[in-house]
């Protein structure tokens, strides 16, 4: 009994070890700088995604982080550090290449997100940090993404492929738009400290908000520019410097 034990645990071990040689193996990198949109450095463990894209579409990323057209974001990775994106090598199971990643039927990319949220300390001043991954391992949100270098990839089973080392990208296509966003609603106004504090519900967590002024309610075209991340919650506060008039107007819209 002991040894037919023994023999069954060897076998399954040999499954395993012949699965693990036919996984897809795919390594990607950057040189760097890697920037936003507005020039800056990417924040230490911003996002490189990977994602599988269906012969004969472009593929987008959304703002809540989804992909459309039938692309898939297979890998999330949160790992910038100092300004680019070091080497991954990411084992794709080849259960999953056979049936979903097909050589052929597609391919491989790697994007550079922008998954920045925006918000504000009591002195009115802006903080900004990352949103992250949620449970799933996807990202909560995305503001912007590039795709990092020219260069797709296709592979099968048992491949080990690697991106060329990709020069410096930046984050400057911004996010497609998800349907049903909620319709924001302000809620309340406070003013402090030579701010105007706007208390709005019914935000997308995935969005950023911004306020725009004007002395008249058909001149509301100045932009804020003091953007702020929708809340789990659904509620954000946008900050406006107080009209040195003491009077106008205010609208809110997206960043």
């Amino acid at each position: 009994m002991k040894k037919a034990l023994l023999s069954m645990v060897a076998a399954m071990a040999a499954v395993v070890a012949f699965g693990a040689q036919n996984d897809l193996l795919i390594s990607f990198s950057t040189k760097g700088p890697d920037t936003y949109a507005d020039g800056t450095p990417v924040m230490d463990k911003e996002c490189y995604a990977l994602v599988w894209t269906p012969k004969g579409v472009e593929g987008t990323i959304a703002a809540d982080g989804s992909a459309s057209d039938g692309a898939e974001i297979v890998l999330v990775a949160p790992i910038a550090r100092g300004g680019r994106c070091p080497k991954v090598v990411y084992r794709v199971d080849a259960g999953r290449v056979e049936t979903e990643f097909k050589e052929g039927t597609g391919s491989w990319r790697v994007y550079l997100l922008d998954t920045r949220r925006y918000a504000y300390d009591e002195d009115g001043n802006t903080v900004v940090t990352l949103a992250g991954l949620k449970a799933d391992g996807q990202v909560k949100l995305v503001n912007a993404c590039n795709k990092v270098g020219e260069a797709t990839v296709s592979a099968g089973v048992g491949g080990n492929t690697s991106f060329p080392e990709a020069a410096a990208t930046s984050a400057t296509t911004e996010a497609a738009l998800p349907a049903d966003i909620p319709e924001p609603k302000v809620v309340g106004l406070e003013i402090a400290g030579g701010n105007v504090f706007v208390t709005v519900e019914n935000a997308a967590p995935y969005l950023a908000y911004d306020l725009t002024t004007g002395d008249t309610p058909d001149q509301v075209t100045e932009k804020v520019n003091r953007p702020a991340t929708g809340g789990d919650d659904g509620r954000v506060i946008l900050v406006a410097p107080v009209n040195e008039r003491g009077a106008g107007f205010l609208k809110v819209g997206r960043k």
